[in-house]
């Protein structure tokens, strides 16, 4: 009787979309959140043992991006960059490469304002020897 209580609830989570999902049982819905609501939806994929994933986000114009990522188990190096689509501009780091462990981090989540078109693009560099699920969105909003 239990195992098979055990065995439904197991079988649910998995038909259930990452963004309903409270942050705390490895999700992206947070309380309050104000910028994803639980109706934008998200990406999946996976990052291979001892390889690098990137996920680009084009900017066609100057914009506004935000986007949040969560990688469950966490334990990669995470980065972020922009790089311009002009022949001879420079590329940007939004956010340096930091390793990441899964009590540090739950959900990443920033943004960029991107002054001319090109794209935003994230890396996650997974060393150990397990394959991790990668779950992200992102939005463009105009720049002000």
């Amino acid at each position: 009787m239990i195992f098979n209580l055990i065995l439904i609830c197991v079988l649910t989570i998995r038909y259930i979309v990452p963004e309903q999902v409270p942050v705390q049982y490895g999700g992206l819905s947070r309380e309050g959140e104000q910028e994803f609501p639980i109706a934008d939806p998200a990406t999946e994929d996976i990052v291979k043992p001892a390889s690098k994933h990137t996920i680009e986000f084009p900017v066609t114009e100057k914009s506004n991006l935000v986007w949040e990522a969560r990688v469950v188990g966490w334990d990669v190096c995470y980065g972020a960059e922009f790089v311009p689509s002009a022949e001879g501009g420079y590329t940007i780091i939004v956010e340096k490469s930091r390793k990441i462990a899964a009590a540090n981090e739950t959900v990443i989540t920033n943004n960029y304002t991107a002054p001319e078109a090109g794209k935003v693009v994230l890396t996650f560099d997974n060393q150990t020897s397990k394959r991790k699920k990668l779950v992200y969105r992102s939005k463009t909003k105009p720049s002000d």
